[in-house]
C-alpha cells in the first residue's frame, strides 16, 4: 500500500512540475514573472531623488491650481502625466502607501502590456527576454521614470499596424498618438508610421489620429489651468540631462581647451544633432520603404542614443522590444552592454535607483564614477556600431502581413517584403 501512496505523490508530483512548466511559459505565467521582478525592485529602491521630488512639485502644482509650466522647470512633458503624480500623491495621503510605489505603477504595468504584445505577436523568447530584461526592471521599478508605459503604447501601435484589419493604421495612429502626449520624443517615430501609409486621404487622417490626444490634453489641462505659452516652449527647448552619449565628454575637452565658449559650441552641437534626427526620422521611411516599421522605428531610435545632445538612462529601454521583434541574439548582447553601463551610472550618480546602491557607491564613489566615464564611451561606440549594421545591412526582415481584402480597398500597407537580421 505504501508503495501505490509514494507511486501516486510521485505522479502528482510530476504533474504539478509538468503544469508549473507549461505556465512559466504561458502569457500568464510571463507576466507574473514580469511584475514580480518589478515588484522585487520597486520595495528595495525609494527611486532616483531628483525625478521623484520633481513627481511631488508637479502634484504640488494640481492642488495650488498653478499652471505646472509656471509653477516649475522641472516638468519637460506635455500635460498628462502631472494628472498622475496628483493622483498617487492624493491615494498616498489617504491610503498611506508610498507615494514613490503608487507613482511607478502605470510604467509597471506598461512593461505587462509589452510582454503580452510581444508573446501575442511575436514569441514566448521575445516576451520572456523584455519579461525578465534588467534595463526595463531598474528603468521602471528602480528609477522611477515612466518610459515603459510610454514604449507600450509604440509597441501597440506597432501591432495594430501590423494587422490586416483596414483599420489598423487609425488604431496605431491613435497609440502612437497616446505615446506623443506622455513624452514628445515618439513623435520621431510618426514620419515612419504615416509614409508607409500609401493613402495620402488616410495619411491624412491618421497623422489628425495621432496628434489628437497631445491637443486634447493641452485643452484640457488649459481648461483648468490656462492656457500659457510656456507649455510649448517647454516642450520645443527641452535638451535631456548629458547622462549618457558624445555630450557627456564635450564638457571635459572643451574645458580644457577653451572655457568660455561651452554655451556657443554646445548650442551649435546641439542644434546640429537635433536637424540630423529630424532629417533621419523623415529621410530613412523614404529611403528604404520596403523596411517595416519595426525596423524604421530601430534604427531611428539608434540614432537618437548616437546623435542626441542629452541620453536620459531611462531612454535606455526605447529599442528593447523592437531590437528584440528583429534580432533576439543583438537584444541580449544589447541588454548586457547597457545594463552595465546604465548600473555603473546609477550606482555613480543616483544609487536609489538600484536595490542597495548606496552600499555599493560608499565602497569607492570616485571609481564608481571614473568606472562610467570609461563605460559610457564603450556604450556609445556599440551604439553607432549597432546602428550602422541596421542601415547598411540589405539584409530582410519581417514586415507586415496584409489581407487581400485590406488592400484591395487601397486601406493597409502593402505587403513588406520578407526580411532576416544582420549578424552582429
Amino acid at each position: 500500500m505504501q508503495k501505490y501512496i509514494a507511486w501516486g505523490e510521485a505522479m502528482q508530483m510530476q504533474g504539478l512540475l509538468m503544469y508549473l512548466r507549461r505556465y512559466s511559459t504561458s502569457l500568464g505565467g510571463l507576466v507574473l514573472l514580469a511584475l514580480c521582478l518589478r515588484l522585487v525592485v520597486l520595495f528595495l529602491t525609494p527611486g532616483l531623488e531628483y525625478d521623484i521630488a520633481s513627481y511631488h512639485i508637479q502634484a504640488q502644482s494640481v492642488f495650488a491650481h498653478r499652471n505646472i509650466y509656471l509653477f516649475t522647470s522641472r516638468y519637460p512633458y506635455p500635460p498628462v502625466w502631472v494628472w498622475w503624480v496628483a493622483l498617487a500623491q492624493w491615494l498616498s495621503e489617504t491610503t498611506a502607501l508610498p507615494f514613490v510605489w503608487l507613482v511607478k505603477v502605470p510604467a509597471i504595468l506598461g512593461d505587462s502590456l509589452i510582454v503580452a504584445l510581444l508573446y501575442r505577436y511575436k514569441s514566448v523568447g521575445v516576451a520572456f527576454f523584455y519579461a525578465v530584461n534588467p534595463i526595463s526592471i531598474l528603468v521602471t521599478a528602480g528609477h522611477g521614470q515612466f518610459d515603459g508605459l510610454v514604449i507600450a503604447l509604440a509597441v501597440l501601435a506597432w501591432a495594430c499596424w501590423r494587422s490586416p484589419n483596414p483599420a489598423g493604421v487609425y488604431w496605431a495612429a491613435l497609440a502612437l498618438g497616446g505615446a506623443i502626449a506622455l513624452k514628445g520624443y515618439p513623435v520621431l517615430l510618426l514620419p515612419a508610421l504615416l509614409l508607409v501609409i500609401p493613402s495620402a486621404r488616410r495619411r491624412l487622417i491618421a497623422g489628425a489620429l495621432a496628434l489628437a490626444p497631445l491637443l486634447v490634453s493641452f485643452v484640457v489641462y488649459s481648461a483648468f489651468f490656462g492656457l500659457e505659452g510656456a507649455m510649448i516652449s517647454r516642450l520645443l527647448i527641452y535638451n535631456s540631462p548629458l547622462d549618457f552619449g558624445w555630450s557627456f565628454y564635450v564638457p571635459l575637452f572643451i574645458d580644457a581647451f577653451w572655457p568660455a565658449a561651452f554655451p556657443v559650441v554646445m548650442l551649435i552641437l546641439a542644434l546640429a544633432a537635433r536637424i540630423a534626427l529630424l532629417l533621419l526620422a523623415y529621410l530613412l521611411p523614404r529611403r528604404r520603404p520596403t523596411w517595416p516599421l519595426e525596423r524604421l522605428w530601430l534604427v531611428i531610435l539608434l540614432g537618437f542614443y548616437v546623435l542626441a545632445p542629452g541620453v536620459s538612462a531611462q531612454y535606455l529601454l526605447w529599442v528593447l522590444p523592437f531590437l528584440a521583434l528583429l534580432d533576439l541574439k543583438q537584444g541580449w548582447w544589447y541588454t548586457a552592454v547597457s545594463t552595465l553601463g546604465t548600473w555603473i551610472f546609477y550606482v555613480a550618480t543616483n544609487p536609489g535607483a538600484v536595490p542597495w546602491g548606496q552600499n555599493q557607491q560608499d565602497l569607492n564613489p570616485t571609481l564608481w564614477f571614473q568606472s562610467f566615464v570609461v563605460i559610457n564611451l564603450a556604450c556609445w561606440f556599440f551604439w553607432l556600431a549597432l546602428w550602422r549594421r541596421w542601415i547598411r545591412s540589405d539584409k530582410q526582415v519581417s514586415g507586415r502581413s496584409n489581407s487581400s481584402a485590406a488592400v484591395a480597398a487601397g486601406s493597409a500597407l502593402p505587403e513588406a517584403q520578407q526580411q532576416t537580421t544582420p549578424a552582429i
